[in-house]
């Protein structure tokens, strides 16, 4: 998968992990573990590529914060609290005070733990 990320626009590889965010928190309401596990693999390679891309990568996380859904906010504010932690704990906070959803406990966790300094992505 990684020769053909690299090959991909950042429209595209945003375009993908919006997909693949959503299709994790979809799996995860629904308790399908191993399509949820299936596409973190997935969140993770693009992010990885995106990574690579400096700035544009950034701007591309940065651009799905405001996505209408909000496991595909939370993954783009996760990954985004590197290079823009203002705004991504914004959106974090935003979910962890919104009504109970497997979303809002991810956003609390990755606040908890971030705050904490336990929380990297390498």
């Amino acid at each position: 998968m990684k020769t053909s990320l690299e090959k991909r626009s950042l429209q595209e590889l945003a375009s993908m992990y919006e997909e693949f965010a959503a299709a994790h928190g979809q799996a995860s309401e629904t308790g399908d573990h191993r399509k949820a596990n299936a596409q973190f693999r997935r969140i993770a390679a693009v992010w990885k590529e995106l990574r690579t891309r400096k700035s544009e990568g950034s701007g591309a996380l940065l651009n799905l914060l405001g996505s209408a859904n909000p496991h595909v906010r939370g993954w783009a504010a996760s990954h985004a609290l590197e290079s823009a932690p203002q705004a991504a704990e914004a959106v974090l906070e935003q979910l962890a005070n919104g009504p109970p959803s497997i979303a809002r406990f991810n956003a609390e966790m990755v606040l908890s733990e971030w705050r904490a300094g336990r929380l990297t992505f390498d």
